[in-house]
């Protein structure tokens, strides 16, 4: 009795710590259907509004949806010969379901997208216009499920506020879009070739620890203070069309490596005021007027295009060749009033010929004082400037 007694109680201890091992296992991850796309029309609006991603758009409306395997899209049917096409149910609400790495939904007249549900497997969300805008007023847009995202792009679309907040993974960051082909491969791969469309957005909020490497926006909405470009500590490419926000100073950016920015909105003056930037290895500013540039310790940078005059520049630790030739070959020399040069290898030679070039007058170079020779003074009375000893 004793004997049958002591095998049951190892019995049930074999057993608990059996049952307490794969309690703790972790659950095996989702993956990825490549069964064809799935739909049922006839859900009713509370198995619509359960799925993983919710749209709300007008009856009867179009939405295009990829990838064509792996989802189950409810409130729809679709096209029988695009099989990317899906038309809206008489309800107004497109639910999608299922495990898919990329989603890319394009549509003129949504009103909300929701994705609050997790959904580890999404990388890449591409939501984009069919025309070249919205014909929806604007759009809400809630992320809240999608902390594994890596790759994001909203183009075409009014949005009042962004909040990305939750999306602490994302690397890849696309507010409206424009083809840049070669010139920003990580963008291309990890959105495709998109037509450009620009996103009226107003506020766009950043996670606080964000790791954002790759940022285009392309709207001319967005003013200073409503996106904290300050806080990019991994940034290294930012392109950006038409800007309405004039602080491009990327305080924490010091890896960044290529800026590029063209034809600001309403003609403001960028303050470009960029500072510390060692990595920096191009600099392109265009059809823009900048009220300061400054670098400094970028030792490998190239200003050859840009062509966007600056009224005050300063420069410290760059190439003595690249700061003379945006001086004096860009639009700088029409409108520069303030040049400092720190910390780089200048002749009398190339300073003199920097200065003749000058179309102001009125200005101040301040340069190491044995650079002030007497050729040099010549220069800068000439042009009627003055220089001061650093």
């Amino acid at each position: 009795m004793k004997k049958s007694l002591a095998l049951l109680a190892l019995a049930s201890l074999f057993i608990g710590t059996t049952s307490c091992r794969k309690k703790d296992e972790p659950k095996p991850a989702p993956v990825v259907s490549t069964d064809p796309n799935t739909t049922d029309a006839s859900a009713d609006v509370a198995a619509i509004k359960n799925s993983q991603a919710v749209l709300t758009v007008p009856a009867g409306s179009v939405v295009y949806i990829e990838p064509q395997t792996g989802l189950k899209i409810l409130g729809a049917t679709m096209d029988a010969t695009d099989k990317t096409k899906y038309t809206v149910g008489a309800n107004g609400l497109l639910g999608i379901n299922g495990n898919v790495e990329k989603l890319k939904i394009q549509s003129d007249d949504i009103t909300n997208l929701s994705l609050p549900k997790s959904s580890p497997l999404l990388k890449t969300l591409i939501l984009v216009s069919k025309s070249s805008s919205a014909t929806a007023t604007a759009t809400a847009i809630d992320l809240s499920g999608l902390t594994d995202l890596e790759s994001l792009l909203i183009a075409g679309y009014s949005i009042e506020s962004l909040d990305l907040t939750k999306q602490t993974k994302l690397k890849n960051l696309g507010i409206g879009a424009w083809d840049l082909g070669a010139n920003f491969p990580e963008m291309t791969d990890a959105f495709g070739t998109i037509p450009e469309k620009a996103s009226r957005i107003s506020e766009v909020k950043l996670p606080a620890n964000n790791v954002i490497e790759n940022f285009i926006m392309r709207t001319a909405t967005l003013q200073d203070g409503k996106c904290d470009f300050d806080n990019l500590p991994k940034l290294k490419k930012f392109f950006c069309q038409s800007p309405f926000f004039s602080n491009f100073t990327f305080a924490k950016s010091t890896e960044l490596e290529i800026l590029y920015a063209t034809a600001p909105t309403a003609g403001i003056k960028l303050n470009a005021d960029l500072g510390n930037k060692p990595n920096l290895k191009d600099v392109t500013f265009t059809n823009a007027t900048l009220s300061k540039f400054a670098i400094s310790n970028a030792t490998g940078v190239k200003l050859k295009d840009s062509k966007a005059g600056a009224i005050a520049v300063e420069f410290d630790n760059i190439p003595a060749v690249q700061a003379a030739q945006y001086i004096a070959n860009g639009a700088a020399r029409s409108t520069v009033k303030s040049i400092t040069l720190k910390n780089m290898e200048f002749t009398e030679d190339l300073l003199v010929k920097m200065i003749n070039r000058l179309q102001t007058s009125g200005g101040t170079l301040k340069v190491k004082g044995e650079l002030l020779t007497t050729a040099v003074n010549a220069a800068l009375s000439a042009k009627g400037w003055t220089g001061a000893a650093l």
